[in-house]
């Protein structure tokens, strides 16, 4: 979920859905944008399946309020998104699909492997290897921000080398080791 204040004031939001790569996101000399990122067993019921597969979906935005599955939810600042997403569950507009998140923990629910390919793929748009992968990339740029060298960084997160490190970085965020310790 995305939410961005253009510089005349205009409230924006909207849904992406996961993808295996970077985005690249629009925005306008002056706009403030900011987000969240949900787990990978959290699902919106009710989402179409383009925008599992990558698709994006803005969301109305009226009087202050985001319209999420018929309820309009006050809309949240930066430092407000941890109760805009309690909020969120609470509604049941967001739900915690527990079956998918002790799968993508390896925990075994009783189901053939098939079926558990199948399930996880259709609630998170994603395979069980996209979303390992996509896991370690997010910790190995979180790593990267905070100054670890990628040497360190690479080994820490499970990458076969350095190289490996930023084919990875360069596929999921668009950018190498170096850009992003730069861009700190």
């Amino acid at each position: 979920m995305w939410f961005a204040r253009e510089p005349g004031g205009e409230l924006l939001a909207g849904l992406s859905g996961p993808t295996v790569g970077h985005r690249w996101i629009r925005s306008t000399v002056g706009e403030h944008s900011w987000g969240v990122q949900l787990q990978a067993h959290v699902v919106l019921p009710g989402v179409s399946k383009q925008l599992l597969l990558g698709g994006e979906q803005q969301l109305v935005v009226e009087a202050g309020h985001v319209m999420l599955a018929q309820h309009a939810v006050p809309f949240p600042e930066f430092e407000d998104l941890e109760s805009f997403a309690d909020r969120l569950l609470e509604l049941d507009v967001l739900r915690c699909d527990d079956d998918v998140r002790r799968m993508l923990t390896g925990d075994d629910v009783g189901y053939s492997e098939r079926h558990r390919q199948r399930r996880v793929r259709a609630t998170t748009g994603l395979t069980r290897k996209q979303i390992d992968q996509l896991s370690r990339a997010r910790e190995a740029f979180a790593l990267l921000l905070q100054g670890v060298p990628p040497i360190e960084c690479a080994a820490r997160c499970g990458f076969a080398d350095q190289a490996h490190l930023t084919r990875s970085l360069r596929a999921f965020h668009g950018q190498t080791p170096a850009r992003v310790l730069s861009g700190r």
